[in-house]
């Protein structure tokens, strides 16, 4: 027969431990009292939610004073043996043993923890039993945002419970309610159907009890960050019922990401000619590597889908019988999922997906297919089950700048970008350093082509020369759209220059690396890999015409030439010894890829995501830098004096 006295004593030395390490780090050893709470709080509402099962992990408090120091902040009881407390937790202790908890506990929802009004020794042992749920009569408290703390987050947590009927999914950013809610919601879809609403509670529920599992220290992410980094790489498809172990199984492949959230694991950025040094010992394929390229957009009208499915038969035609290929080309994410099954079911050993939308669709095969050799052509610094792909433009831009900084006659030159994406920042700062590498004194005018509204109402009327960024990866641009340097003297494109983009020379590299077993070795410690490929490795390079006049294209192909040799860098920073930049130090690959500031000869910001149209939305959704609404250098100062 079990001895109660023994259980509660056990129970109180867990109480005690815990009331010694809060102290220990400054923090209220008792329970949370909700009336403390509501004494600075406005309630404007109250909903009744009756008899529902509620998670045990939510009930952080209870309501009034009177029991607070009788239990720990962990609900386990403090009080002595002897007192008339501890006889009734053992006696109810042992009809719980015998007979079962049937009651329900009274309790009050805030922000979307319970504090118990009735049943606190009830709390006390479920918890001891280590059960993650319980009977309760919930009734809702709704307070005004402005009255709390983390009004942001709690006015993006009322948003998300309108629209889905959770109150139980806790995030720990606003941002990340808002990624949530775009990934559950339809086209136009401001709110889930009764079912709808329904099938991802359920599932919530069931991922946070196989959540509590897996994950046994503490993270700082809640189970809310969690199902988001989950949902993310999965997706979530209404009225599927997905076996516990199946979602295990699943989370056991991103537990590296949720347990480094808020930062999440980088990919190595790997930037040499040769995918790998490494040689293998073991024998090279003797059958030929099945390879996959699956596109977005159409190639009849897409420049990009085009060019990549050319440089996909030009490998082929390299490698010749030593690989097998198939191509497809998609629109909707139905067609880009039966392409993916369809090259799994083809026994693919190889997928390249050739556009940064694909990456999330692409990350769900990878994580459950972890066999076959997943890349996505983006340039993505978080790692994933995916291997990344991408060319250093801002190489190209630099030129480009030396030659719109040359031809410049009022020192006022225009640049309009496009997508404010990994990599996008450093190339308009490269073009605004070569511009001022010529023309010291002059100014890059800085406007977006993907935003509502300009961003930059201060374009001088004696801009001579603009550059126009463009895309192609866009599928929405034709073949007849015209990007690069504009000059506004002639109404014309300068068509001074001439951009390569050999992608097949990449693909010909990862396919004879899956050949002769090196495929594996270039792994960095379990990190994915983001190949980072410019002008020294042969994948981009550009040609200047005899319209440039001559020392300028002598100079520009001269620094061009010390750039493919690793003898000039283009990124600067002065030391923190030596302010005179006699002794820079070099930007990181790392900085220069997430590079979400401008230098100071550019006159400009980078925009916001509300500012986007929706289509640069998506493509920022998933590769946009931390953009805080970033103003130049150049205008800080100017604010400052």
């Amino acid at each position: 027969m079990t001895n109660v006295t023994d259980i509660y004593l056990q129970a109180r030395k867990q109480a005690l431990a815990c009331v010694n390490e809060k102290k220990r780090l400054n923090e209220d050893p008792y329970l949370p009292v909700l009336d403390h709470y509501l004494k600075d709080l406005t309630i404007v509402k109250k909903e009744f939610h009756g008899i529902q099962e509620i998670p045990t992990r939510l009930i952080i408090g209870t309501c009034h004073e009177g029991r607070t120091q009788a239990f720990a902040a962990n609900f386990m009881p403090l009080l002595e043996p002897n007192t008339e407390f501890a006889n009734k937790w053992m006696n109810l202790y042992q009809y719980v043993l015998d007979e079962g908890l049937h009651d329900s506990i009274q309790v009050y929802q805030l922000f979307g923890h319970y504090f118990v009004e009735e049943g606190n020794k009830r709390v006390s042992i479920t918890r001891l039993f280590n059960n993650p749920m319980m009977s309760a009569n919930v009734i809702e408290l709704i307070v005004d945002p402005q009255t709390l703390d983390q009004s942001d987050l709690y006015r993006a947590y009322l948003n998300f419970r309108q629209a889905t009927g959770i109150t139980t999914l806790l995030m720990s950013t606003p941002k990340n309610y808002e990624r949530l809610l775009r990934l559950i919601l339809k086209d136009n879809q401001e709110e889930l159907s009764a079912q709808q609403k329904e099938d991802l509670a359920s599932f919530f529920k069931t991922f946070e009890m196989v959540l509590s599992k897996v994950i046994t220290e503490p993270i700082a992410a809640t189970s809310g960050d969690a199902f988001l980094l989950f949902l993310e790489v999965y997706g979530f498809v209404e009225g599927q019922i997905i076996p516990d172990a199946t979602i295990e199984q699943e989370l056991m492949r991103i537990l590296p990401a949720i347990k480094a959230y808020p930062h999440p694991p980088k990919a190595a950025l790997l930037t040499k000619a040769e995918v790998s040094d490494h040689k293998s010992l073991f024998a090279a394929f003797k059958e030929p590597v099945k390879a996959v390229l699956i596109s977005q957009g159409d190639p009849q009208t897409s420049i990009w889908t085009a060019t990549h499915e050319q440089a996909f038969h030009k490998m082929a035609d390299t490698l010749k019988n030593q690989v097998s290929i198939q191509c497809y080309s998609c629109n909707q994410d139905e067609e880009i999922i039966k392409a993916m099954e369809q090259s799994i079911a083809w026994g693919a050993q190889v997928i390249f997906t050739s556009h940064p939308l694909l990456l999330q669709i692409t990350n769900r095969f990878a994580a459950k297919y972890p066999k076959v050799r997943f890349l996505n052509c983006s340039l993505n610094p978080e790692s994933t089950a995916v291997r990344s792909y991408s060319t250093r433009n801002y190489e190209i831009m630099f030129l480009q700048g030396l030659a719109a900084g040359a031809l410049s006659h009022s020192s006022h030159i225009g640049y309009i970008a496009d997508y404010p994406i990994y990599g996008a920042i450093a190339d308009i700062n490269a073009f605004a350093l070569g511009v001022k590498m010529v023309r010291p004194h002059a100014k890059v005018y800085l406007d977006w082509s993907t935003t509502t509204t300009a961003t930059n109402y201060e374009f001088p009327m004696d801009i001579d020369m603009i550059y126009i960024a463009g895309q192609e990866f866009d599928p929405a641009i034709q073949k007849g759209k015209r990007f690069g340097l504009f000059d506004v003297r002639t109404s014309k494109f300068s068509n001074l220059s001439t951009i390569e983009q050999k992608w097949s020379v990449f693909y010909t590299q990862i396919i004879q690396s899956i050949l002769n077993r090196t495929y594996r070795l270039d792994d960095a410690k379990g990190s994915s890999i983001n190949y980072w490929l410019g002008i020294s490795n042969g994948l981009i390079d550009v040609s200047f015409s005899q319209e440039l006049p001559f020392e300028t294209r002598r100079m520009i192909e001269l620094i061009k030439n010390n750039i493919a040799q690793n003898n000039f860098y283009i990124f600067t920073q002065p030391s923190e010894q030596n302010q005179s930049q006699q002794d820079p130090d070099f930007l990181t690959w790392e900085q220069l890829a997430t590079m979400n500031w401008l230098v100071d000869n550019i006159i400009g910001t980078i925009p916001t995501k509300i500012q986007l149209i929706p289509s640069a939305e998506k493509v920022v959704q998933i590769h946009g830098v931390d953009s805080a609404d970033h103003a130049s250098k150049q205008e800080s100062e100017d604010e400052s004096k």
